[in-house]
């Protein structure tokens, strides 16, 4: 049976998988109704087993209570997703059922075991966020590889897919829930993060959102209703907004029929009314896109070409939008498939440089070093070798290499001229050569003999040395353990390492006696280990539909 590894772009409203063949072709799978993109909606049907996919997302219209959508907004923001049978779900327990059913899918499409994945999230998303989507992936049961920035997938994909001289891309990626913008230079050999940007709570479902408010405007205006609208007709006016929205993508005008305690009206919605009523949201991503834009040419790059990753970048307002702005007409590519396809490619890389990386005879637990960065596999889940190599699917028989970027600044809380501040110690859309960052600064300590201090970590999108201390942007504590015989003033090393993923590291190192300091990060928003492991047991005994 051949091997294979796997590409899932885990997206807000829409997820897809995807592997590359033997002849070295990144392939969509269709899930067993037949699509390639599966909703990203689970409805918890019994105790037992639970729904997902389309038919979940036409559940949620006679079953609201017990149906849940846009769970990626949720990850590594709260621990709470949807109650059922008296028990709370998570966002990383919903999200591991999303991605069990588009493995399990394609599993039994191509009769093979969808095991090793490369998992993928909007590159803003921080170490809280990355780590919610990998641990959604121990949970379904899968060995997830890597997590990837949706935009760098992208890239990849499309680097792969034609021969390209070096230039500088802006992918402007829309997907049903979230916003990214991010520069690249690319070329046959290489693809470098130059600067990225996003909103995450900027997407399709926005769109949606504006008509449905909307028809509600013209269909109390046309009936006369005055009653409030229930979850129901709530729920079927959003479906009939996401269908009408589609539509006007070839359609000057639609028609919606729409039906509300006993009341029916017929509303027209044209594409200039669709256009007029969302401008707004669309100005907001043109505003992020050129703030990214600004940023690389201080850095000394010019936009050559304008890439469409996303579903909702189908909306003929997408590309009149940037013609009019910038004045190149944007390529569309794939925006259903683009970011599962790189996935799948970047997959294939990371599995053939950890086998490569192991030293023959290994099994167990082993430590490995790709790329710069260090870190622990399982070397029994690398003995099987790929139906592909990274050679067959490369332009010219040459491995792209993926330089990425910091996405998010990370600082500590400090006294500055008496005054507390946050210090960066990482800045955002810095560059990561070997796919990770490591940076160190040195502070004193606050009082002598200090036995510990407890550094309050911070993430954020600023990008000065200091700003003001915000509690909003907390990403966790760490507790350093120190000597205890230190005079006030002691230098103390700190270091931050940002690995492949985006997940932060802390470290410390007592100056004086040149000894490392223990650090312990309690971060907010990320589940415990033995949490993860309960989850995953009792994933197992879930039934998906």
């Amino acid at each position: 049976m051949a091997k294979y590894v796997f590409g899932i772009d885990l997206g807000t409203t829409y997820s897809c998988i995807s592997y590359v063949d033997e002849t070295g072709r990144a392939t969509v799978v269709n899930n067993a109704e037949g699509t390639n993109t599966t909703p990203s909606v689970v409805n918890f049907a019994s105790p037992n087993q639970v729904v997902v996919g389309q038919v979940a997302k036409e559940n949620a219209v006679i079953d609201p209570n017990n149906t849940i959508s846009l769970v990626k907004t949720l990850m590594g923001k709260s621990d709470f997703a949807i109650n059922y049978n008296g028990e709370d779900k998570s966002p990383e327990e919903v999200s591991a059922y999303i991605l069990r059913k588009v493995a399990e899918d394609a599993g039994k499409q191509l009769d093979t075991e969808v095991k090793d994945v490369v998992i993928t999230c909007p590159a803003y998303f921080g170490t809280a966020e990355r780590t919610a989507t990998k641990n959604a992936g121990i949970i379904a049961g899968l060995n997830v590889l890597e997590i990837i920035s949706e935009p760098t997938a992208a890239a990849l994909y499309y680097g792969c897919a034609k021969e390209q001289a070096e230039k500088t891309i802006l992918v402007f990626d829309l997907g049903g829930g979230t916003f990214d913008v991010t520069i690249m230079s690319i070329s046959s050999e290489k693809i470098e993060v130059v600067c990225s940007d996003g909103n995450h709570e900027l997407g399709g479902k926005d769109w949606d959102e504006a008509v449905m408010r909307y028809l509600a405007e013209e269909f109390i205006s046309e009936t006369g209703f005055d009653g409030e609208f229930d979850e129901y007709a709530q729920q079927d006016m959003r479906l009939k907004a996401e269908k009408a929205k589609q539509q006007l993508s070839s359609r000057e005008e639609v028609p919606v029929m729409l039906d509300a305690a006993g009341l029916r009206a017929r509303i027209s919605l044209s594409r200039e009314k669709f256009d007029e009523i969302t401008s707004t949201l669309l100005g907001e991503a043109i505003d992020k896109t050129d703030a990214a834009i600004a940023i690389a040419k201080e850095k000394g790059y010019n936009i050559d070409e304008i890439l469409l990753v996303g579903g909702s970048t189908r909306m003929p307002q997408v590309t009149k939008a940037l013609v009019d702005k910038y004045g190149m007409e944007p390529k569309i590519l794939e925006p259903d498939e683009a970011v599962a396809k790189g996935a799948s490619i970047h997959a294939v890389n990371v599995y053939v440089n950890n086998q490569k990386s192991l030293e023959p005879g290994d099994s167990g637990e082993t430590t490995v070093t790709v790329g710069g960065t260090t870190k622990e596999i399982n070397a029994d889940d690398y003995k099987e070798e790929l139906a592909v190599q990274p050679e067959m699917m490369s332009i010219g028989g040459k491995t792209q290499k993926v330089v990425v970027a910091t996405t998010k600044s990370f600082a500590i809380e400090v006294l500055a001229n008496n005054q507390p501040k946050c210090c960066n110690i990482i800045i955002k859309n810095q560059a990561m050569p070997d796919g990770s960052i490591t940076v160190s600064k040195t502070f004193g300590t606050n009082e002598a003999n200090q036995d510990n201090c407890e550094l309050v970590v911070y993430e954020s999108d600023f990008m000065e040395d200091y700003f003001d201390i915000d509690e909003d942007f907390v990403l966790g504590t760490a507790t350093l353990e120190l000597p205890g015989n230190l005079p006030a003033g002691a230098p103390i090393e700190i270091t931050f390492t940002l690995n492949t993923e985006g997940i932060l590291e802390v470290s410390g190192v007592d100056k004086t006696t040149n000894r490392e300091v223990h650090a312990t990060m309690q971060s907010k928003g990320i589940m415990a280990e033995e949490k993860v492991d309960e989850l995953k047991e009792k994933s197992k005994r879930m039934v998906v539909m």
